[in-house]
């Protein structure tokens, strides 16, 4: 009986304590995991360094739960888990606010640069059409100057071309009249002589040889241009001949080959003009010597 009575003592007495253990093992894990998430929010790498004064009283509000009685043990529960999340929310918010720091740099950064690219562009564009200009400037003086001296060269163009065709009709004029003059001279030789010629001259008609000399006065200064009185003399030459081999002989001083040559053609020209065959006309090499640039037209039986 007695036993009996013991048991029942002892199973009341465990009855009224194991709620005071359970209530402690409670309050003891609740502290716990909340300690916990603040070790875990401590050791993370971008968050435990931040919002520290909200962590450090988390750990106070944990530290209280843990000291906390039965009646007062769920006020400071709540107060417990509440800093525990302040702690983290903060702590994130801290390395939002991070972020967000370092891109504003970031943006201000890149937009300085912006900014210089920009300025540096319009430096060189500016530097471009600066010297765009100055190209067009240069061009338009160029062209002005250009203009102006092929201006001044057709205006000494056409006066030189007015002074040619006034020496050409000049020319032409007083070679009309030394035409004239010889026709008049032979008319009036013919007279005299009853139309008979001498032999041995350089104007005689018919067979026999012949020879005339042109010297440098008989061309125009540093030309090949015959003098009217010469290229009628030639004429009459050609004519008194015609039929025989006639020789073009050009002689030149040191330097003056080129010329000899250039009035052996007029030479020729002259002859052919006054009824003389090509086929019967040679010009031969420039022979040295003489002064100037002379001609000899010679004939031969």
């Amino acid at each position: 009986m007695r036993a009996r009575i013991l048991v029942a003592v002892c199973v009341l007495a465990l009855g009224a304590v194991a709620p005071t253990f359970a209530n402690a093992a409670s309050t003891d894990a609740d502290a716990d995991r909340l300690s916990a998430q603040l070790d875990q929010l401590n050791a993370d790498p971008s968050l435990g360094n931040l919002a520290l004064g909200e962590q450090a009283r988390a750990r106070e509000a944990v530290t209280a739960l843990r000291d906390a009685g039965r009646r007062e043990r769920p006020h400071y529960l709540f107060m417990a888990e509440q800093r525990v999340i302040l702690a983290q929310a903060a702590a994130q918010a801290a390395a939002d606010q991070n972020v967000l720091d370092q891109l504003n740099r970031e943006h201000d950064h890149i937009m300085l640069e912006a900014s210089q690219a920009e300025a540096a562009a319009a430096r060189a564009e500016l530097a471009q059409q600066r010297l765009q200009y100055q190209a067009a400037v240069e061009q338009a003086r160029m062209l002005q100057q250009q203009g102006a001296a092929y201006s001044q060269q057709a205006q000494q163009a056409q006066a030189e071309a007015e002074q040619a065709r006034k020496l050409a009709a000049a020319q032409a004029r007083a070679a009309a009249l030394a035409r004239k003059e010889a026709n008049l001279a032979e008319a009036a030789t013919r007279a005299l002589r009853g139309n008979s010629s001498s032999s041995g001259s350089s104007n005689s008609a018919g067979g026999g040889s012949a020879r005339m000399h042109l010297s440098d006065s008989s061309f125009s200064a540093g030309g090949s241009e015959l003098s009217a009185s010469r290229a009628v003399r030639l004429e009459k030459f050609a004519k008194n001949h015609a039929g025989q081999s006639i020789r073009i002989v050009p002689r030149a001083a040191a330097g003056m080959r080129v010329l000899a040559g250039r009035r052996a053609v007029a030479v020729r020209d002259a002859l052919v003009a006054g009824g003389a065959n090509p086929a019967d006309l040679h010009i031969r090499a420039v022979a040295s010597g003489g002064k100037g640039a002379s001609v000899d037209v010679e004939t031969s039986d």
